[in-house]
């Protein structure tokens, strides 16, 4: 008798787990990239820039007057750049100017080196050790400025090719709303299939500026698909078979996919990685709360972070329509 209850104590959490899963699919997994290279916002996106066309949040009447905005700011900021090139490269004359003269200075008021004696010679040359350490590091911090201000006029060059699409930030806050919308069908389609764990399948992938860039086809696909095939030659047929036009379509779209650790390189909504996506307690804010506390980190910058988790993992921004 005690062995058949023993046996029966062992199989009831068997029998009740079976039981759960049977009703209910606890675990489930989204590719959350995939899902946004798939999203229609996504037909204006640049793949080369990183950057979304103004049309993504912008009305037509306003695109206009926002790429003469756009030229008329990357003026006014390469001017601002050269203007500081200049008044470096004129700090660095005087600089070796003010070099000379001290070292023209200190030669004149010294003995003739045959009339000194080794100590007086060590000092004049430790003097002059000092003046050119001082010169050559001076020198060296104006150099370095003046290497960085080109860069960033080189950088300002290429983006001044780029005055119809939205600048990264506003970029950054298009894959913001996108992921607003994956988290809001994911908790549809869960609570419809009864699943109450979700993962994010694509939590691990490498997101980094790749070199290739891959042509979008997204905006054939959602606005020709029906009248030409993706990627297809002008002088293909609109009536091409459906089967061939699927063939194509579903190449262009294998190599979209492909190259999605590209696309979102400069996405920086938390969400997008995050590996839960929906189901258990996430311990982060507590564990934070608590290094506060030993740091006695004061409270109203402890009851920021916590509502900071609370609202969302990465807060929205709203984008001006």
């Amino acid at each position: 008798m005690k062995k058949s209850i023993f046996v029966l104590v062992l199989l009831t959490p068997m029998i009740f787990c079976s039981q759960i899963f049977a009703d209910q699919n606890i675990f489930g997994y989204v590719d959350v990239t995939e899902v946004l290279q798939l999203h229609p916002m996504m037909r204006y996106f640049d793949s080369t820039s990183r950057r979304f066309q103004l049309n993504a949040t912008l009305s037509g009447e306003d695109i206009e007057s926002r790429i003469e905005e756009n030229k008329i700011q990357y003026r006014a900021e390469l001017n601002k750049l050269e203007e500081k090139i200049k008044e470096l490269e004129n700090k660095r004359k005087e600089l070796e100017e003010t070099y000379l003269e001290k070292v023209e200075h200190l030669e004149e008021t010294e003995k003739n080196p045959n009339d000194m004696s080794e100590a007086e010679k060590e000092s004049l040359n430790k003097k002059k050790a000092e003046f050119d350490t001082d010169f050559y590091n001076k020198a060296d911090e104006i150099r370095k400025k003046i290497y960085y201000a080109q860069e960033e006029i080189n950088s300002k060059m290429q983006t001044s090719n780029y005055t119809g699409y939205l600048n990264k930030d506003e970029s950054n806050q298009v894959f913001s709303l996108m992921l607003d919308d994956v988290y809001e069908a994911l908790e549809a389609v869960a609570k419809k299939k009864n699943i109450s764990f979700v993962f994010n399948s694509s939590a691990q992938l490498d997101y980094k500026n790749n070199a290739v860039s891959i042509p979008n086809c997204l905006p054939e696909f959602f606005d020709n698909y029906n009248k030409n095939p993706n990627n297809a030659e002008k002088e293909d047929s609109p009536e091409m078979d459906d089967s061939e036009r699927k063939v194509r379509t579903g190449g262009a779209i294998g190599q979209w996919l492909e190259y999605r650790d590209s696309s979102f390189a400069e996405c920086n909504d938390r969400r997008l990685t995050s590996f839960v996506m929906m189901g258990g307690v996430d311990l982060t804010p507590d564990i934070i709360d608590f290094i506060y506390e030993k740091h006695k980190i004061g409270k109203d910058q402890r009851d920021f972070i916590q509502e900071y988790f609370k609202k969302s993992i990465s807060p929205k921004n709203e984008i001006s329509k």
